[in-house]
């Protein structure tokens, strides 16, 4: 039986750039580094988890309890060895948040949705930019912003979301997305989640290019239950051509919510494949593109992410070889179930 070990080598050795998240990958920076260093051109590091809590020492948010100085420590090995490093910070996806009454999402029900920090608290968006100014001023080759979205399609719905809708379009403040869809709202809905990413997307770069030069990417969900790329607003509030108004800089998170990724050649490889050759064309308007996989957990999976990232001619694969401990869970709240 393959073990954790073995496929990260052979994700290192394949080019694939491999994805630590200390609370799931269990290592030791100098022991990793010892064991890998060797075959090892780039790493990404997540310096902010989904928990809420950072794995350096913070200024702006908590210090995870038993991580509290992993991507400080290897982020500075790694420079030193000369390995470039991609940081990631998780942004909504923030489960100390989402616990504070005044980032709570509320569903199109009513319901509180956990694990999110809703996108319309204009505090959240200087909070989330303090951290990535932070993180920025590690030496990292890129930043990573994960988790930049809307939980699912039927939210928010909390009380600020629909004043400051229900001011705009004059409608009365208690509505539901079935109150929207009868007055034809719909779409203005989309238009104003979208423009919460796009605005927190925007204080982040602005905070960040004033500092340093680098690449700012962000990931975008596609599923087949969601509709791929163009499910991507709905669900999620990330219009692709809006936020690249911002960045140029995308990564592509592919099929998140199926546990297993199909073979080249069969009907499901196509089916991704083709929803995503519209990468091509924008990536002739300059825009570059990088893909992100979970669960690449054998010899066969890692073959065939490795050749979609050919197919569609991207940047990079990004690879967590096993799926986030609570992606149940997360599951659900994305498709909304």
């Amino acid at each position: 039986m393959i073990t954790l070990a073995d496929i990260i080598q052979e994700i290192l050795e394949s080019g694939a750039i491999l994805v630590v998240n200390p609370t799931i990958i269990d290592t030791n920076p100098d022991d990793f580094l010892d064991h890998y260093g060797h075959i090892l051109d780039t790493i990404a590091l997540v310096a902010k988890g989904r928990s809420g809590f950072t794995f350096y020492q913070s200024n702006s948010a908590p210090k995870d309890k038993f991580n509290g100085v992993f991507f400080h420590s290897f982020c500075t090995i790694a420079d030193n060895m000369g390995i470039k490093v991609n940081a990631f910070i998780y942004n909504h996806e923030d489960n100390f948040l989402s616990q504070n009454a005044d980032f709570r999402i509320i569903s199109s029900e009513g319901g509180v949705v956990p694990s999110y920090a809703c996108p319309s608290q204009e505090h959240f968006s200087k909070y989330i930019a303090s951290i990535a100014l932070e993180v920025a001023q590690y030496p990292i080759e890129s930043l990573v912003l994960d988790g930049l979205m809307f939980p699912s399609k039927e939210t928010c719905f909390c009380d600020r979301c629909r004043r400051i809708f229900a001011a705009k379009w004059n409608v009365e403040r208690d509505f539901s997305s079935d109150f929207l869809e009868s007055r034809d709202l719909l779409a203005e809905w989309k238009e104003s989640r979208a423009t919460y990413i796009n605005q927190t997307l925007r204080e982040i770069t602005d905070s960040i290019k004033n500092l340093k030069n680098i690449d700012i990417a962000i990931t975008v969900k596609t599923d087949k239950e969601t509709g791929f790329l163009v499910g991507a607003d709905e669900y999620f509030g990330q219009n692709i051509t809006e936020l690249a108004k911002v960045t140029n800089n995308f990564v592509i998170h592919v099929n998140p919510w199926s546990e297993s990724f199909p073979s080249r050649g069969t009907p499901e490889y196509q089916q991704i494949l083709s929803s995503l050759e519209v990468l091509k064309d924008y990536s002739s308007s300059g825009m570059k593109y990088s893909l992100y996989f979970w669960n690449v957990s054998s010899a066969d999976k890692l073959e065939s992410v490795n050749q979609m990232r050919e197919d569609l001619s991207a940047e990079a694969v990004f690879i967590e070889p096993s799926l986030p401990p609570d992606f149940t869970k997360r599951r659900t709240i994305n498709l909304g179930f």
